[in-house]
């Protein structure tokens, strides 16, 4: 008798029990390399999780690919997140982007992208994208002439800009046209600096000379980007202020940068993954724009090339590297 009670009483505890157990969400997130891009939009996204419930370990699961630099690392790092039935996909950036979504039609894919996400292809309309993916886009392009006009506020006697692209690349050669648009409004002359390989790019880099009121302004290029260190190596030398596009730039030497912020982007991103793993349709989820954008200065650059930086100017900085 005491037996069968027992028995009985296990029969209705255990089940209990096991429906008691939070439910732990396994997300997948495959970077093209562990930048500070990278780390701050992983570093917003998990500590947003975390405030809106999703405790690491407890509530949520990061399997993390970083594929270190290696593009070809990019495709067997998203199956392997496809095979592990994560329940959703985070990527950052265009190529880890296109490879999650060739990857799979079914698990949703939540993207940070610095440029526009439209145009790229990537979704046909913010409202909605069509597939199974949604994201936050920084639309940097859009941001290029207010980027041009605090460069000229910086050094203002500023009169000709000189832009580096890759003349391979389709969106490269957009991206020139949209600046030199851009220049043209704020009246400011463009040097055109089409190259199509990294050794075209540090011959016609070396060419520049040191003049006055001359600067050089970065468009997104994978190519320009790749050779970053030689750039602010070779222009730091020749005295030539730089205005970027991303903080993580103006850490690395360039004199200015205006761009999204990462750690932000993470924390939107966040708020879509949340509605994901409550059960929306990432379809169903509106792109969105990044909502905040920083102001870098790199104080010892711009100090060893001889540009005095305001007082004023390091006040609107949100960042002063000294």
């Amino acid at each position: 008798m005491f037996t069968r009670w027992v028995a009985t009483l296990l029969f209705l505890v255990v089940p209990m029990a096991a429906q008691a157990q939070p439910r732990v969400a396994r997300v997948g997130v495959l970077i093209p390399q562990m930048d500070r891009p990278q780390s701050q939009s992983i570093k917003g996204l998990k500590e947003t999780l975390k405030q809106l419930g999703f405790e690491e370990r407890k509530h949520i699961i990061f399997e993390i690919r970083d594929a270190k630099g290696d593009r070809a690392g990019l495709e067997p790092a998203a199956k392997e997140l496809v095979a592990k039935k994560t329940e959703v996909i985070f990527t950052t950036g265009t190529r880890a982007t296109r490879v999650a979504k060739a990857a799979t039609r079914d698990l949703p894919i939540v993207f940070i992208h610095p440029g526009d996400p439209i145009r790229l292809g990537l979704a046909k309309s913010l409202d909605g994208s069509g597939a199974n993916l949604t994201g936050v886009g920084a639309f940097a392009s859009q941001a290029t002439e207010k980027r041009l006009a605090i460069l000229k506020e910086i050094l203002p006697g500023l009169r000709l800009v000189h832009v580096f692209f890759d003349s391979n690349d389709a969106f490269a050669r957009e991206n020139f046209g949209i600046a030199k648009a851009a220049a043209q409004k704020l009246r400011l002359e463009v040097v055109e600096h089409g190259v199509k390989s990294a050794d075209e790019l540090k011959a016609s880099i070396g060419q520049l000379e040191s003049p006055k009121n001359e600067a050089l302004f970065h468009m997104p290029d994978d190519l320009v980007e790749s050779e970053a260190d030689f750039i602010f190596d070779a222009v730091r030398k020749k005295k030539i202020p730089t205005m970027f596009n991303e903080d993580f730039w103006a850490i690395k030497g360039a004199m200015a940068a205006y761009g999204p912020n990462y750690y932000e982007m993470g924390r939107q991103a966040a708020r879509l993954v949340e509605a994901i793993l409550k059960g929306r349709k990432a379809e169903t989820l509106p792109i969105q724009r990044a909502s905040k954008f920083d102001l870098t200065l790199n104080y010892r650059t711009a100090h060893f090339i001889g540009v005095n930086l305001s007082q004023e100017m390091l006040k609107k900085a949100d960042r002063v590297i000294r």
